[in-house]
């Protein structure tokens, strides 16, 4: 009898199990990173297990059930699997006596009809036959916060879905304080402050058929409109997706302006960085190579905004007149920018500016995993294995946890 794993416990799992011909192999179990999923009945007759605990060179297979399979794939051969044994369910193009591939083909026809229907309501707005906001490039925003030192506050669909009171960052939960914070920072007039809008209710044609495709993804179902009402059309927003240049761009020398001008604004700057746990911002790379000097304070990678007071007291304990305060909290961060961008002291939120820097120096196609960082894109690479580092540990100046 043929020895099985299935790779990936999410939604997908269930249309591998029944692709899979049971009287024609062995399913040992499902496998997973997430540690909230490990030691958990899958159904009736299967457990999840952490990879480590079914993984070796033993089994016949491994089926990846996951649809994004590239970085799956990569951790089975590091654990000793030889790519022979490696099934790419999504990207199958070989027949195996135990899997029906018809299953496949109906849903992926399924899916292409629905992207195609998706693409089709969403149409109107990236031809401009509808009106969408006003939303400014991510040059003349860096330029603006050049020239006048303002600071920034950005507003992606984490921060817009939890302004609705609906999660979506897996590092956040829905606090209805951090809501109405996000509302009042979103409807501020304040000049120190600039509003950054993720740049998807017009033309997508500068990213990737990937890239599009996700917005097009995100805004059905109503949350377009939903979100529509929040927004004032007559203002001007600036773009948001100024801390992810790279990836979801066709054009990928435009990341290269964009790292330059970032690089412009902290040169000779003195820096105190707020950041998650795990995140090792601006380590192994030269990201910050210009700037006068580094400061840490290290926040929790979940939940941040739960100890909101304690990081925004610590920031205002450990700033001088110039410093520049760099933040990567996730929501938090929007808030965070803003209320100390209205005292006069100049706050950016960068979000996963770093992780996008690693992928453009290394030249990647899609989003990887980074050795010693979190990846928050990549559910694989939330928990990361940790690299000691000097330079880092005498950067931090306070710790602050849950």
């Amino acid at each position: 009898m043929i020895n099985i794993v299935v790779w990936g416990a999410g939604n997908n799992c269930k249309i591998v199990l029944e692709a899979i011909k049971k009287d024609k192999c062995n399913i040992l179990g499902i496998v997973d990173s997430d540690r909230k999923r490990q030691n958990q009945p899958f159904d009736d007759n299967l457990m999840i297990y952490a990879p480590e605990k079914l993984i070796n060179d033993t089994i016949d297979y491994v089926v990846i059930s996951v649809y994004w399979y590239e970085e799956i794939s990569q951790k089975c051969q590091e654990m000793g699997i030889s790519k022979d044994k490696i099934i790419e369910y999504w990207k199958l193009d070989k027949e195996y006596e135990f899997i029906d591939i018809n299953t496949r083909k109906i849903y992926d026809l399924e899916k292409e009809l629905e992207k195609c229907r998706r693409h089709l309501s969403n149409i109107p707005y990236e031809l401009g036959m509808r009106p969408g906001p006003q939303i400014w490039s991510a040059e003349k925003l860096l330029e603006l916060i050049i020239k006048e030192k303002k600071s920034l506050t950005r507003f992606g669909d984490g921060e817009l879905e939890i302004m609705q009171r609906r999660e979506r960052p897996w590092f956040q939960r829905v606090d209805i304080r951090l809501a109405e914070r996000l509302e009042e920072v979103f409807h501020s007039e304040d000049g120190r402050v600039v509003i950054a809008l993720a740049d998807d209710f017009g033309s997508l044609e500068k990213y990737t058929e990937k890239a599009a495709d996700a917005i097009r993804l995100y805004l059905d179902n109503g949350t377009r409109e939903a979100v529509m009402k929040v927004i004032d059309m007559n203002r001007i927003y600036y773009d948001a997706y100024v801390t992810r240049p790279y990836i979801m761009y066709r054009n990928k020398k435009y990341a290269e302006r964009i790292f330059k001008l970032f690089k412009e604004i902290w040169k000779k700057r003195d820096i105190l960085l707020v950041e998650g746990s795990n995140s090792y911002i601006g380590i192994r790379n030269d990201l910050f190579n210009g700037a006068g000097s580094i400061r840490r304070i290290i926040a929790p990678s979940r939940n941040a905004y739960s100890v909101y007071p304690q990081i925004l007291s610590s920031v205002k304990s450990n700033i001088t007149e110039d410093t520049l305060v760099l933040v990567s909290l996730g929501p938090t961060a929007s808030v965070l920018a803003y209320d100390l961008g209205i005292e006069g002291i100049q706050t950016l939120d960068i979000g996963q500016l770093d992780n996008e820097y690693e992928w453009f120096l290394k030249g990647a196609g899609d989003r990887v995993a980074i050795e010693g960082k979190c990846v928050a894109e990549l559910r694989e690479c939330h928990e990361v294995e940790l690299i000691a580092d000097e330079e880092y540990e005498q950067q931090i100046i306070e710790r602050i946890e849950t």
